[in-house]
């Protein structure tokens, strides 16, 4: 990152404004860098430690562990998209607008179904 530097003096609530937007950037990067590190962590933990289990000491693993924490590791790659995508803010509130849009479509077909005085009744349509 490029820091610029100003031989002029600049008003105090500008210069407030860039600090405030340099600490939520850096903000941002601590939280995406967080989040790489600890999917990392949790997804292949338990991987990389069952394997070292394995090759140091003469105690047994189940296959099923085996399975699990190599589903676990491979579950990395395929989760990434969509965790990273999480973290833009955009695309957050996209996805919260679809979710809104559909549960809001839900609740007015269920509300058709239920009558006024609040009995459930069969709506019928002609084919």
């Amino acid at each position: 990152m490029q820091t610029l530097v100003l031989l002029v003096d600049i008003h105090p609530s500008v210069r407030q404004r860039c600090l405030e937007e340099q600490k939520r950037r850096r903000q941002r990067a601590t939280k995406k860098i967080s989040t790489f590190i600890g999917t990392f962590v949790l997804c292949f933990a338990p991987y990389v430690i069952t394997r070292l289990v394995e090759l140091s000491s003469a105690v047994p693993i189940s296959p099923h562990w085996g399975v699990v924490s190599k589903c676990l590791a491979y579950s990395k790659a395929a989760s990434d998209p969509f965790v990273y995508s999480l973290l833009r803010n955009q695309y957050r509130k996209t996805c919260t607008d679809i979710i809104n849009r559909v549960l809001k479509r839900s609740s007015l077909n269920s509300s058709r179904i239920r009558g006024e005085n609040g009995r459930s009744t069969i709506i019928q349509t002609a084919a």
